[in-house]
């Protein structure tokens, strides 16, 4: 007799088999059947249930298999329309691309750092089939509109890009949110009926595209890709189609690859080469953080009692280079002091670092951890110079100490949520959005700064006391929507951009600040007269 549960225990954990226990009492009945069901939809592991319990998916997950018990095939034989008159009904044209440059006309429609893995990866053509459908509306729904953006939301639906692999059929349906959302490459759960009913048997007849319709995400959990086959993956990072999984898996355009664990470690989205000892990236990933390593000697990997790993690297002349990472092996851990100098894009999907220590350096490039979201504190001693999109994502960070920091790009934190106080004494310039929605920034100590881009601390909410005695030059929207500010001191102010303090309600503004404005003239008209008529409301 088969013993169901002892087979899930093993594939997926106790837990699993104690839910199995209480979901599927029925299916239990016919020996052999629940764990044939679940390993034919499930690769092996150990955090499923973990993952239906976060993203409270048990109800779902068990009239998922429930459904498969006994699966019938669909019936759309009821709608015999072609693709161009169902897209039309839901509201969009329909597009087929039949080379690069048609993918690319598309491409207008994508908000700068939202593009898709498509636009990037010329050879798109060879291994899929690739459609658009656009929203006929499309021109009214605007990106500045959807601060918090959701898969399904108006915007993420309105450009899709509806996509098969030629080897297999796989059906990715793709979000205008490129990673700027989960699983933004399973819009609509990679289910074509999702859009409108009828539209599988209307690709399935027009391009013999043989879907099988049970094999997309009609059960769609979050941080999972279905490859080929028609399992489900946990994965930890996605990058042009291809899956970083845990367990020494990649997922490369739905065809699963098992690394041999004696040579290989996959971390990330890098592959650790025990035999060759170096750190590997594919050559479409941009991203730094293998630059960091030359000259290895050895890789030793610990495992660690809560489950985590602490990897060593010894590198000749140097010190050892250490990372630890998870359970799922993804990075939450760095520590290198030989690095002077950071390039562009370094671990910039990694959304999970704890914790990083890199001393010695002192120039930073575009986008360091981008989309990190668990990074509480960073000591930058030595650094002089930071460009844009330094920890753009990150909503933790409580403290942060660059003293010797004198030029920073744009979108520099722009979400962080924690954040109560900063020390730039050296900083002297800034691009745009600098602290932007930083919702609890109570004190900014910025002595020496000259000139500040557009949206400079916009949409800040604490902030009473605002002093920068060397500032010249500011930018558009600069303090817009700061309903706390009692006094600014920039005496040497010369140039305003748009909507400068505005929308600013101000429970007194002092005398310096009344003689300041009158005094300067400031360049932009609308800016003046709207100070003067904040100071005649608080003179009342």
């Amino acid at each position: 007799m088969i013993d169901d549960l002892k087979i899930i225990k093993k594939e997926y954990g106790e837990k699993m088999a104690h839910l199995c226990r209480e979901l599927f009492p029925i299916i239990l009945e016919t020996p052999g059947l629940i764990s044939k069901i679940i390993m034919s939809k499930f690769a092996r592991n150990y955090f499923l249930y973990d993952d239906l319990i976060e993203n409270d998916m048990i109800e779902q997950f068990k009239n998922y298999i429930y459904s498969l018990v006994d699966v019938e095939n669909k019936d759309y034989l009821s709608i015999n329309k072609s693709i161009k008159e169902l897209l039309n009904e839901a509201g969009y044209d329909f597009y087929e691309c039949h080379s690069e440059s048609d993918i690319q006309s598309f491409r207008k429609y994508y908000a700068p750092g939202e593009e898709l893995c498509t636009f990037t990866n010329g050879n798109r053509l060879e291994r899929c089939y690739v459609f658009f459908a656009v929203k006929k509306n499309v021109d009214e729904i605007k990106r500045e509109n959807f601060q918090n953006p959701e898969r399904q939301d108006e915007y993420g639906t309105s450009v899709i890009s509806i996509q098969f692999t030629r080897n297999g059929h796989t059906l990715s349906i793709k979000n205008r949110y490129n990673h700027k959302v989960n699983n933004p490459d399973a819009t609509f759960g990679n289910n074509l009926e999702n859009i409108i009913s009828g539209l599988t048997k209307a690709f399935e007849d027009e391009y013999n595209l043989k879907i099988n319709q049970n094999e997309s995400e009609e059960f769609d959990l979050p941080g999972y890709i279905i490859a080929n086959g028609g399992k489900f993956y946990k994965y930890n990072y996605e990058m042009y189609n291809i899956y970083y999984c845990p367990g020494n898996i990649i997922v490369d355009h739905g065809e699963v690859k098992k690394l041999d664990t004696s040579r290989y470690l996959v971390i990330d989205y890098f592959l650790i080469d025990f035999q060759l000892k170096k750190i590997e990236k594919r050559k479409n990933i941009d991203d730094s953080f293998v630059d960091c390593f030359k000259g290895i000697e050895n890789i030793v990997v610990f495992n660690q009692e809560d489950g985590n790993k602490k990897i060593t690297i010894n590198q000749q002349f140097r010190e050892n280079v250490i990372i630890e990472i998870d359970k799922y092996n993804r990075i939450i851990r760095y520590v290198n002091n030989n690095i002077k100098h950071i390039h562009d894009n370094f671990l910039c999907l990694n959304n999970v670092l704890e914790q990083i220590e890199i001393n010695n350096v002192t120039e930073i490039e575009k986008n360091f951890l981008y989309c990190n979201k668990e990074l509480r504190k960073i000591s930058l001693q030595n650094v002089t110079k930071i460009k844009s999109g330094f920890l753009y994502f990150n909503k933790k960070l409580e403290e942060i100490s660059i003293p010797n920091v004198k030029r920073i790009g744009s979108d520099f934190l722009c979400n962080n949520k924690e954040l109560k106080t900063i020390y730039l004494p050296n900083l002297t310039l800034v691009g745009n959005y600098f602290l932007h929605l930083n919702n609890n920034l109570e004190i900014i100590n910025a002595p020496n700064l000259v000139s500040v881009g557009d949206s400079f601390l916009a949409m800040n909410h604490e902030l009473e006391i605002i002093y920068f005695p060397f500032l010249i030059k500011v930018g558009n929207y600069f303090l817009c929507h700061n309903n706390k500010i009692k006094k600014l001191y920039a005496p040497l102010l010369q140039k305003t951009g748009y909507n400068f303090l505005s929308r600013r309600y101000y429970e007194f503004i002092d005398d310096y600040m009344k003689q300041f404005v009158v005094s300067k003239k400031l360049e932009e008209k609308d800016t003046t007269d709207q100070i003067k008529r904040l100071i005649k409301i608080t003179e009342k």
